[in-house]
């Protein structure tokens, strides 16, 4: 049986919690990702600031200061405002298709990977992608 371990991104990018929104803007645009997990100075994931989450206090600082103010908000509003602190990780020997379940049934755009509190990995849906890919090239 496959873990997470055989699958997980190990390469990770990360925030902490008093970085800006602005700077989160950044780092999805510019490596064109959609979840940016946060961790603390013990490299603890205590959140993640997901695309949705961060468009979400967009929408709200829009809302509150106007499309002109929005830039300058962003800088200025650290990710711990938008970021998600209720989320579920998983550990490297964690079954890969216990995993497949999470996001099947609860539609989770990645799942932080820890192992004895520090954050080691993630795991996507996309992960999942590639390796039925590559299953199936390699039957074919």
């Amino acid at each position: 049986m496959r873990t997470v371990a055989d699958l997980m991104i190990t390469n990770l990018i990360t925030l902490k919690e008093n970085d800006s929104l602005a700077k989160a803007k950044a780092l999805m645009n510019d490596k064109n990702i959609r979840n940016l997990p946060i961790v603390n100075d013990e490299g603890e994931c205590i959140g993640l600031l997901t695309q949705r989450e961060y468009l979400r206090h967009a929408f709200y600082l829009v809302s509150q200061f106007g499309t002109q103010q929005l830039s300058h908000k962003e800088e200025q509003t650290p990710v711990a405002k938008a970021m998600n602190t209720d989320i579920l990780t998983i550990t490297p020997s964690t079954d890969l298709d216990v995993a497949a379940e999470f996001f099947i049934e609860n539609k989770y755009g990645c799942l932080p990977v820890t192992q004895d509190n520090k954050l080691i990995g993630i795991l996507t849906p996309v992960d999942f992608v590639k390796l039925a890919h590559k299953m199936l090239t390699e039957s074919a």
